[in-house]
């Protein structure tokens, strides 16, 4: 597994995630495009809960095609449009990451792609060589 870590000569994380995130030499690496919250027909709630929820269930279905799970994840960035969001992401990320603190960048952003768009999350996944 990867290691995690936080410097202690820096302040502590303010939020569950890790500073910093070493990958041996070797790993198998899985890079996720950014993922939003539609379903498989395409279908965009315009709830922020369903679509971070959502968001999370396409990122579980990616790594699992990989092989992989949330423990493998290494790095990942979370786009908001709405800062009042952020506290409820927190909250779902938790959900499906448990104790897990991969190393994480939250941004707020003006818009994505599409309008009804209110996340997006991208990232990094590895496995240990064999």
């Amino acid at each position: 597994m990867p290691r995690f870590f936080n410097p202690k000569e820096m302040c502590p994380p303010f939020n569950p995630y890790s500073q910093g995130a070493e990958v041996k030499a070797g790993s198998r690496m899985v890079y996720f495009a950014g993922q939003v919250g539609a379903d498989i027909d395409g279908k965009v709630s315009d709830n922020f809960e369903e679509q971070i929820t959502q968001t999370y269930r396409n990122i579980e279905i990616i790594l699992k095609e990989a092989g992989m799970g949330f423990e493998n994840l290494v790095k990942v960035n979370t786009y908001l449009s709405r800062r009042e969001d952020a506290p409820k992401m927190r909250d779902i990320r938790k959900a499906f990451l448990g104790d897990h603190k991969p190393a994480h960048t939250l941004l707020f952003v003006s818009g994505f792609a599409y309008e009804e768009f209110l996340i997006e999350v991208e990232g990094v996944a590895a496995e240990d060589p064999a």
